[in-house]
C-alpha cells in the first residue's frame, strides 16, 4: 500500500510540474515606479524556434555558440565567468532547487505568505533583470556589523523579530534564495549570514542555477 501511495504522489507531482511549464504561473511584481504589474512565468516557445534542428552542429556551433543559421530569437549568450563553482549542496539541511521546483515554490507562495522568493543580488543586478515575484534582499545587508539598519529592516521582512541582541525565529519565513549562477557567491553569503544568527536551516532553500540557468531555459524574467 505504501509503495502505491508513494508512486501516486510522485506521478501527481510530476504532472503538476508539467502543467506549470506549459500553462505558466501568474504572479504580481512591482516595477521601478512602484506600480503593481501582472505577468505569467512560463517557458517561452517562440514559433521560429520550434523547427531548430537539435544536433551538435546547431547547438554547439563554432566556439560553442549556436550555428549562424539559428534565428537570433532562439539563442542565449552568457559570459563564461571565473567565479568559484559552488557544490550542489550548501548544507545537509538546505534543500537545493532546480527550475521545476522554483516554479512550484512560486505557485505555492501565491497563497502562502510564509513563503518568499529572494533575489540575493545587489540592486544593480536586480533592477537589470530578475525572476518575477522575487523580493530583493541584497546579501551585503545581511552583514550586521556593516549595515545595522538595513540588517534589521530586512530581517523583519523575513519574519524575524529582534529584541535587543536576541532573535525570535518563530514566524521566520520559508525562503528560496538565488543569485546569478552556480559560480555566484551572493546567495551563499546570505545563507551563511542567516545561519550564523540562528535562522532555521530547514526554512532555507537554494536555487543554485540562478539567473544563468533560468535564462538558458527561456523562462520569463522582468526588469523591475
Amino acid at each position: 500500500m505504501l509503495k502505491i501511495i508513494i508512486g501516486s504522489f510522485v506521478l501527481s507531482a510530476s504532472l503538476f510540474a508539467v502543467d506549470l511549464q506549459s500553462d505558466g504561473v501568474e504572479v504580481n511584481y512591482k516595477n521601478s515606479k512602484d506600480e503593481l504589474k501582472n505577468i505569467v512565468i512560463k517557458r517561452e516557445k517562440k514559433d521560429e524556434c520550434k523547427n531548430v534542428n537539435f544536433d551538435p552542429k546547431t547547438v554547439y556551433g563554432g566556439e560553442h555558440q549556436a550555428a549562424d543559421s539559428v534565428d537570433a530569437n532562439c539563442k542565449r549568450a552568457f559570459v563564461t565567468y571565473m567565479g568559484k563553482i559552488a557544490p550542489m549542496k550548501f548544507s545537509p539541511k538546505v534543500e537545493t532547487y532546480g527550475e521545476v521546483e522554483v516554479l512550484e515554490f512560486i505557485e505555492k507562495a501565491k497563497t502562502d505568505k510564509n513563503m518568499m522568493l529572494v533575489d540575493s543580488r545587489t540592486e544593480n543586478w536586480f533592477f537589470h533583470e530578475t525572476i518575477p515575484s522575487a523580493i530583493n534582499i541584497p546579501y551585503v545587508y545581511m552583514k550586521q556589523s556593516q549595515y545595522p539598519d538595513e540588517f534589521k529592516e530586512y530581517l523583519e521582512i523575513l519574519g524575524v523579530k529582534i529584541t535587543g541582541d536576541k532573535y525570535d525565529f518563530k514566524n521566520a519565513k520559508e525562503i528560496l534564495l538565488f543569485c546569478n549562477g552556480a559560480w555566484c557567491g551572493q546567495s551563499p553569503e546570505s545563507m551563511k549570514a542567516l545561519i550564523a544568527i540562528g535562522y532555521p536551516e530547514e526554512k532555507l532553500k537554494w536555487y543554485r542555477g540562478g539567473m544563468q540557468s533560468w535564462l538558458s531555459l527561456g523562462l520569463t524574467t522582468v526588469k523591475p
